[in-house]
């Protein structure tokens, strides 16, 4: 649970397949832009208003086997903001937010996961980021 980690820690770190995907100070860690795993994790925090909305976005698809790691960005195969072939073939750079020092790994800029935040992730088979680059 975050929301207990946050409480608790100074600085956090989000794993995913034993790899670090996101790194940050508790102090706003919990404001965006967040890499779409850790995105999926705050979704789901229990909010004590049972009358307010909860959206938590779920993750299809099975967890890789850690002996077998994908290639490319370990989350692709369940991510929601998945972008298509770069995700499948690069692994993602380590990005720092600027305004709150945040890195994480991932080949969505954080401007871009800044205004994604808040709207529901759909996985794409071909969305482009603004940092990847198409040849002809």
């Amino acid at each position: 649970d975050l929301a207990v980690v946050g409480y608790l820690a100074d600085v956090i770190a989000v794993i995913y397949l034993g790899q670090i995907v996101e790194l940050g100070n508790a102090d706003g860690f919990f404001e965006p832009p967040h890499h779409p795993y850790t995105e999926a994790l705050l979704s789901a925090i229990p909010v004590p208003d049972p009358d307010a909305p909860s959206n938590p976005i779920r993750l299809i698809g099975e967890i890789p086997s850690a002996v077998n790691i994908p290639s490319g960005c370990r989350f692709h195969t369940r991510c929601p903001r998945f972008l298509g072939d770069i995700c499948v073939t690069q692994e993602p750079p380590w990005q720092t937010d600027a305004p709150t020092g945040r890195q994480y790994r991932c080949h969505i800029p954080p401007d871009e996961l800044r205004t994604l935040a808040g709207t529901p992730p759909v996985r794409s088979e071909g969305r482009q980021s603004n940092n990847e680059v198409t040849t002809s």
